[in-house]
């Protein structure tokens, strides 16, 4: 067995498991005469948890895998051709992708004995983001040896120093002319950092067309709101005069009640000064009879 190979299978075990496998296979193959693999397997290191999940995701889900590395690919392709509807679209997909293959991942850390919380997702999350951006970091992830979690920095290429244990070839099939070449088809490096360009570029148009949109829809409320508190404003105005006109007419009412209570006073008054001479015109016929 060589060294990838046995490696890829140690960083598939669990992980707590991995240091005691590991030196039990440097001593299986150095008491089998191959010393120097049995050094270079003593000095892979532990995986970080995140980068384990990774390796995990690799071994038992590569199928997966594969496919969010292709959905990566598909998003440089509608990057490099400007096609933004389908950057959208695609850019959707791997929103959900991602996030569903990140938890997959602490399904298959639990099975083995070993949960891992959920605050490993940032960088599980952050490490397939970066392959979908990078083909070199694409390649780093499918060893399933990585040893940390990789992620997007700007325009610049992943950095992949010290993130793979046992043999890698950054960018596969890249020689040094295509490296120098200068033109984003031969450089892998340099397409990678104008598709994540793009990717900025059409993630910036399109949250500034949605500003824009909900610019325009609040500018519309405000105006209906506007238009609304002038009709009310009118309104109030209109209640404010018929207020004033009914208490200017119930003060007149008022003023209509104290006289007609005055003139009643009065004849009440005249009523009884009438009933008065008419009992003493009665004493004087009475006396005249």
């Amino acid at each position: 067995m060589d060294l990838a190979s046995a490696a890829a299978e140690l960083y598939a075990l669990p992980l707590d498991e991995f240091t005691r496998a590991r030196d039990d296979r440097a001593k299986e193959a150095a008491a089998a005469g191959d010393k120097d693999l049995g050094g270079a397997l003593r000095k892979l290191r532990k995986a970080s948890t995140a980068a384990w999940l990774v390796n995990l995701l690799v071994d038992r889900q590569r199928e997966e895998i594969e496919q969010v590395l292709a959905l990566g690919e598909s998003l440089r392709e509608a990057q490099e051709t400007t096609d933004r509807a389908r950057l959208h679209a695609l850019g959707q997909q791997r929103q959900r992708l991602l996030a569903g293959i990140a938890r997959q991942s602490l399904n298959l850390a639990a099975g083995l004995g070993h949960p891992v919380g959920v605050s490993a997702l940032p960088e599980v999350e952050g490490t397939l983001r970066a392959a979908m951006t990078d083909p070199g970091a694409a390649a780093a992830v499918l060893t399933g040896r990585l040893v940390r979690p990789l992620q997007v920095s700007g325009w610049e290429p992943v950095d992949l120093t010290g993130a793979v244990a046992g043999p890698f070839e950054d960018l596969p099939g890249a020689g040094g002319d295509a490296r120098e070449s200068g033109t984003p088809a031969d450089d892998p490096h340099r397409a990678a950092r104008l598709a994540r360009a793009r990717e900025e570029l059409s993630v910036a148009e399109a949250a500034a067309r949605q500003a824009a949109d909900e610019a325009g829809s609040l500018q519309k409320r405000a105006h209906r709101i506007a238009v609304k508190r002038e009709g009310l404003a009118a309104s109030i105005e209109d209640l404010h005069e018929r207020l004033e006109a009914l208490q200017r007419e119930l003060d007149g009412l008022d003023a209509e009640a104290a006289e007609a209570g005055r003139a009643k006073e009065s004849a009440e008054r005249n009523a009884e000064d009438a009933r008065d001479e008419v009992e003493q015109a009665l004493r004087r016929v009475e006396e005249l009879t």
